[in-house]
């Protein structure tokens, strides 16, 4: 239930890149210099499973027609007919020599990433839906990177790198929740069609509307509590993200917040007034340090409106807990709240809890 951060650190992006990724999609064979014979087999991503591990001469299948259909991108004009002799290892030895590779023939992890960023930027973004498999954490490629820069039209702010990692997840779970679907945080065919259909709204500014604020933080139902989630430990911004394990001291063992994506009380706060409102409150700082935020004025509890949050703590500004009030439920009469209340439990709609201080939220 406590959320104060001993310590705001802000950890490194610099994720490496996946030895072996899914959903990593072929090239369209149109977009080679020379076109597919008839025979080839169809096209498989070089980092889908279904590929060798390391691919190498002798080799016939879709996994070659893919790597023939890559370094003809890069310039080569190879005949792609899915079969790996002495021309498409000449032509790849070439490749990995002028990529600071071992020219060994041999399509391993590294080649094939290098293989997959070169063939990227040489044909453009990938279509999601037809050349991608399911994406989440650990991606790389043109997948990732043609996701990145479409998430960015919903005002994501990635760096885009063509890495899947905790600022993706980020974006991606505030995409799903903004748009009703399942928040997972992999982009599967729901996600996708979604990213295509969807016409980008910026942020809402002006005078705060509580009913969008309420609405922002009905869209987390469900999100798991994370100790620190919500808080850019990792640079991500707001919303569901990974937490922090300094500091915790909860039941469940070992601490969860490392591997669970999710939102703490204030993190949730956080993420209903920066989507329903356009305000990050405190850039992500603790309950405490939102108190001191300047949007927030102090009001009795007398004063509340829906919208409205209390803090719970030894004084004002020095706080361990918050909620965000809800209003009057029109089936039962009570008075309610949305809250993240500690590790084990998720986000949920439940009765006000009173006895804290109150603070009115304006932009």
């Amino acid at each position: 239930m406590r959320t104060v951060l001993p310590t705001r650190r802000r950890l490194s992006l610099g994720l490496a890149l996946a030895a072996v990724l899914t959903g990593v999609g072929a090239y369209a064979a149109s977009a080679a210099p020379t076109a597919a014979p008839t025979a080839a087999p169809t096209p498989i991503a070089l980092t889908s499973p279904a590929c060798p591990a390391n691919l190498q001469q002798g080799e016939a299948d879709g996994c070659v027609t893919q790597l023939q259909l890559e370094l003809n991108l890069t310039g080569a004009a190879l005949t792609v007919d899915g079969k790996f002799g002495p021309a498409t290892n000449t032509v790849l030895r070439n490749f990995q020599a002028s990529h600071a590779l071992t020219a060994d023939g041999i399509v391993g992890p590294a080649t094939k990433s290098a293989l997959d960023s070169a063939a990227a930027s040489a044909s453009g973004t990938v279509d999601l839906r037809t050349q991608c498999g399911d994406l989440r954490t650990g991606a790389a490629g043109p997948c990732a990177t043609t996701l990145q820069t479409m998430l960015n039209k919903f005002g994501a702010g990635l760096t885009v790198d063509g890495k899947f990692g905790a600022a993706s997840d980020t974006a991606v779970r505030n995409f799903q929740a903004s748009h009703g679907l399942t928040i997972d945080g992999v982009v599967g065919a729901g996600t996708k069609t979604a990213l295509y259909a969807s016409a980008p709204t910026p942020l809402p500014s002006g005078p705060v509307d509580p009913a969008k604020v309420l609405n922002a933080a009905k869209s987390y139902l469900g999100v798991p509590y994370v100790w620190g989630g919500g808080h850019s430990l990792r640079g991500e911004g707001p919303g569901p993200s990974l937490g922090t394990c300094d500091g915790y001291h909860g039941s469940i063992q070992p601490c969860p917040a490392n591997s669970t994506a999710g939102l703490d009380c204030s993190g949730l706060v956080r993420a209903a007034y920066r989507f329903g409102a356009g305000i990050d409150l405190a850039n992500g700082g603790d309950t405490s340090e939102q108190t001191r935020d300047k949007h927030l004025t102090p009001i009795a509890e007398s004063q509340r409106q829906p919208g409205d949050v209390e803090y719970f703590g030894t004084d004002a500004h020095t706080t361990t807990h918050v909620v965000l009030y809800a209003g009057t439920d029109p089936g039962t009469g009570a008075d309610m709240m949305y809250e993240a209340k500690e590790t084990g439990t998720n986000v949920h709609y439940v009765t006000l809890h009173t006895g804290g201080y109150w603070y009115h939220v304006t932009a």
